[in-house]
């Protein structure tokens, strides 16, 4: 499967690129937490945020439209979830529900531009060192490796999945109708749960210790 957007900018040689990955993640938390923590209409906190990751994605080299697309398909997820939060929020009657919506929007918005900036950044493996060297759950890191490693082929299976099934479904539409994708889901699902039992049963005769080398 070809790289995504980013990950074709995650080794360049900018000075955002070459900081520690622990810097940048432990970075990348204070920065959310601050966020989160501001209250639900503090522009002008929103504001400096904001030109400091307009500044972090200028030293990072990243076209900005490539951001912009993976932060796009994040963010209608998030609009979802503000469709039903801002009603109930406790800062509702005094600033009003349009205020309320557009702040959680700014402030999950910048944190979700945060990440993608720290992922476009930094290689994969980098992080899960990184996360290491700060003291991560093992378990946890590998399960994070395994989730990125079988990411591709995944999504590659799910191709295969729904090609074959456009083969065998005469239809003049291409998209597939919710009843198809549900069995898709299921077929998905059960070919992960067996792949998943494989590849533990082949690690463990392999001498698995529940720890990844890593050349960083």
């Amino acid at each position: 499967m070809p790289p995504d957007g980013l990950e074709r900018h995650r080794h360049a040689s900018s000075p955002l690129h070459r900081l520690d990955a622990r810097v940048k993640l432990l970075g990348a938390v204070a920065l959310i937490v601050a966020v989160l923590a501001l209250p639900v209409v503090a522009w002008r906190g929103f504001g400096a945020v904001g030109l400091l990751l307009a500044f972090l994605v200028g030293l990072s080299g990243i076209p900005p439209r490539e951001l912009a697309r993976r932060w796009l398909g994040m963010f209608v997820l998030v609009a979802f979830l503000v469709a039903m939060i801002a009603p109930a929020h406790p800062d509702r009657p005094q600033y009003g529900l349009a205020a309320v919506a557009v702040g959680i929007l700014i402030k999950n918005g910048l944190a979700l531009l945060t990440m993608i900036v720290l992922a476009g950044t930094t290689p994969f493996a980098r992080l899960l060192v990184g996360m290491r060297k700060l003291g991560m759950p093992a378990v946890l890191v590998a399960t994070l490796q395994f989730m990125e490693r079988y990411r591709h082929v995944l999504i590659d299976e799910v191709d295969r999945m729904a090609t074959a099934r456009r083969a065998r479904t005469f239809r003049r539409g291409g998209a597939l109708s919710w009843s198809i994708l549900g069995g898709l889901i299921g077929q998905l699902f059960l070919r992960t749960f067996e792949r998943a039992e494989r590849v533990h049963d082949a690690m463990i005769a392999r001498g698995w210790d529940g720890t990844i080398p890593s050349d960083f």
